[in-house]
């Protein structure tokens, strides 16, 4: 069972959604941050056990991020769903999310099943809270 996640995203009501999508799915420790700067370093010293991310941010893109997290050892494996309503651009851009078996791009909007769904292509081992 998963226990701690980390969302990474400027939209306040992105992250309210996510957060109650989260919790029934039985997720009760989740971090937020509105910066990519800002949530970066403690991704870096404190890896949750999956990241949702995403992709339009001031400062460094959630791309970035993204990269930034797979060059390093600690994060090197870490699950994570890049969310985005620029899919096709995001999809066609960037040829290694698609190679990248734990990293799952997800359009906005979604819904309860899709994250549900994309949260067990990259954390196959994760169980819905009964």
């Amino acid at each position: 069972m998963l226990q701690r996640i980390a969302v990474v995203d400027d939209s306040s009501e992105f992250q309210q959604l996510i957060d109650v999508m989260l919790q029934y799915l039985g997720i009760q420790e989740i971090h937020h941050w509105a910066s990519s700067l800002e949530a970066l370093p403690k991704l870096l010293q404190n890896p949750p056990e999956l990241l949702v991310l995403d992709v339009m941010m001031s400062g460094m893109d959630g791309l970035n991020v993204w990269r930034e997290l797979r060059a390093q050892p600690q994060t090197h494996s870490l699950p994570v769903i890049i969310c985005t309503a620029a899919i096709n651009s995001i999809v066609h851009q960037e040829a290694d999310l698609n190679n990248d078996p734990l990293t799952v791009v997800l359009p906005k909007p979604f819904t309860l099943d899709e994250l549900r769904q994309a949260i067990g292509r990259v954390a196959p081992l994760w169980q819905v809270a009964a």
